[in-house]
């Protein structure tokens, strides 16, 4: 009998980088999730499903924009030429370990030629140079479950306007369609776990307020049927830590919901269940979420007591010049990085063993205990940033796979998809939770995506918003000259300002991971549209020049997401 589920969601996103820079920011970064996240666990759950024939094993969350930059050419002719290039660079150092008697780096060197050769094998030959297919097959078999997001993955509590809410949503809701099969997505990731309940919302920068919907109502609108959240945000309170006092826009933020919005502080309630939202009472549909468990959360996501900390998996940071190849370990928390010692894979097996039997003891624990005290089968929801498994942490990927077998073959709990779990386990209709603002970041609230540093993001985005949708207007109630590239302008101009409002360039800001590429790509996509609404109100009178003509085709070559798509349609309101 299962007294209790285990859900692995795998949040697959990056930036649009297409175009958009190579080294060491931007389509070095897609390249290098492909090679070790993307392409080795869509084989490793194809092996789950051939060989040992399991089925509903995770939901795979991949956002639109990494959709669109999977599916595009640029992107599959140039990830085998990566390849090709990692695999010549692993042969080089091999070559240059052996010749100065490092034959220990040389075995391991030639490890790395293998496994890039594996991969543009299973890349090529395998998935047919199609990786959106090779996963929708497997959610065709039921193997997995596949749920969208945002479609550039803006932060949705702070956007301005809510016609831009909604156009995130909807454009997440048509692409999944047009990728993966025509069906609706059942969930969605919402960007950064970011919620806002509707109230009188103050803008953090103008002081405008805005009655506004709750982000679950574009959700219910767009036949979205579950979100997930972090555990703050179900037990209440505010849970934003010493960041309220440190900045302005934020604190008035916060004041504001706090009058229009109170909320009951700490609900008593288990997080190994899925709940009603109570704003979506009123709706055609209520909407449900889940919630992210905690316990299994810090094992994994943790850099210092989960297992990537372990002194035996490969250290991420120290990479051998020129190939840029990784050969060693951890080795310790506090050991720099001139005395990390050499890789050993064997012992990495052992550990690997050992962590996901841990791991697995946690969840089958927490579940018997949950299934002693309410009686019936609860889901532990285990998300976690795709990318972190095989990129971030090497051997996650094995880790994955070592935890899905010790579920399937224990005969109390399963493993499940989000989907699945409410068909078979819906919330109980009498409980409605409501919701406080919050996401997963640092706080529980939107610092790190508001804050000294990034408030002239929004003052852009803010502006655009107001812009494009005058622009749509004027569209819309114009003849024009040449239609035609009216059509293309005005559809430019909402790629730009849906890549203006990607939530990566202010985390990338806020913690200096990649700041001049951040506010580069902020800054072009502002000039982009600045420079095309020109073009757009000079196109109603008079035809373009070839320099204008040229412009827009460059434009378009390079922010081409959704490049198939009537992009400005998404922007109307439901009604």
């Amino acid at each position: 009998m299962t007294k209790g589920y285990l859900n692995f969601v795998l949040h697959g996103h990056l930036p649009w980088v297409l175009e958009a820079g190579t080294w060491p920011h931007g389509e070095v970064w897609l390249h290098e999730a492909a090679a070790e996240t993307y392409t080795p666990t869509l084989s490793m759950l194809s092996d789950l499903s051939e060989k040992e024939g399991f089925t509903n094993m995770l939901t795979v969350g991949l956002t639109p924009v990494l959709s669109e930059q999977l599916a595009h050419p640029r992107f599959k002719a140039g990830f085998v030429q990566y390849l090709d290039e990692r695999i010549d660079a692993s042969y080089k150092d091999k070559d240059h370990f052996n010749w100065i008697g490092e034959t220990d780096f040389g075995h391991l060197a030639e490890r790395w030629a293998n496994f890039y050769s594996s991969i543009k094998q299973q890349f090529i030959e395998r998935f047919n140079k199609d990786l959106l297919n090779g996963y929708k097959t497997l959610q065709d078999k039921g193997v997995i479950e596949i749920i969208t997001s945002g479609l550039t993955h803006g932060y949705l509590p702070l956007l301005g306007k809510e016609e831009t809410v909604n156009a995130q949503i909807k454009a997440g809701q048509s692409i999944y369609k047009y990728r993966f099969g025509g069906n609706d997505s059942q969930g969605m990731w919402l960007p950064e776990l970011a919620y806002r309940p509707g109230y009188k919302w103050k803008n953090p920068v103008t002081g405008e307020e805005i009655d506004r919907k709750g982000v679950d109502y574009y959700l219910q609108k767009n036949n979205i049927k579950y979100f997930i959240v972090d555990t703050p945000l179900l037990k209440g309170g505010k849970g934003i830590g010493a960041y309220l006092d440190r900045f302005d826009a934020l604190k008035l933020l916060w004041n504001q919901f706090e009058k229009e919005k109170p909320i009951i502080e700490g609900h008593d309630l288990t997080p190994y269940r899925p709940y009603k939202v109570k704003d979506s009472k009123d709706y055609d549909e209520e909407v449900t979420f889940f919630t992210r468990d905690s316990k299994t959360g810090v094992l994994v996501w943790s850099g210092d007591i989960g297992f990537p900390g372990d002194e035996c998996y490969l250290e991420f940071h120290k990479k051998h010049f020129p190939s840029g190849n990784r050969y060693w370990r951890l080795t310790g928390k506090d050991v720099d990085l001139g005395e990390k010692e050499i890789y050993n894979d064997l012992k990495t097996i052992e550990r690997l063993d050992e962590n996901s039997k841990h791991f697995f003891k946690i969840v089958k624990e927490t579940l018997l205990e949950n299934y002693k005290k309410n009686s019936e089968p609860g889901i532990v929801l285990s998300p976690y940033d795709f990318e972190l498994l095989g990129h971030w942490w090497f051997e996650g990927i094995g880790f994955l796979e070592r935890v899905i077998k010790h579920v399937k073959n224990d005969p109390e709990i399963e493993t499940t998809t989000s989907k699945k779990y409410l068909e078979m386990h819906p919330p109980d209709k009498k409980t409605y939770v409501s919701l406080p603002e919050g996401s997963w970041g640092e706080g529980n609230f939107h610092w790190i995506w508001l804050n000294d540093n990034t408030t002239w993001c929004w003052k852009y985005i803010y502006e655009i918003e107001n812009l494009y949708l005058k622009a749509i207007e004027e569209f819309k109630k114009t003849n024009y000259k040449d239609f035609g590239i009216a059509k293309r302008l005005i559809n430019q101009l909402g790629r730009e300002l849906f890549l203006l409002s990607s939530s990566d360039w202010e985390f990338l800001i806020s913690t200096w991971a990649a700041r001049d590429y951040a506010e580069l790509r902020v800054t072009t996509h502002y000039e982009n549209f600045k420079k095309l609404l020109k073009l757009f109100k000079k196109c109603n009178t008079e035809s373009l020049k070839d320099t204008e003509y040229k412009l827009l085709e460059k434009i378009e070559k390079e922010d081409s997401i959704a490049w198939e798509q009537d992009v400005y349609k998404w922007f109307e309101l439901p009604k």
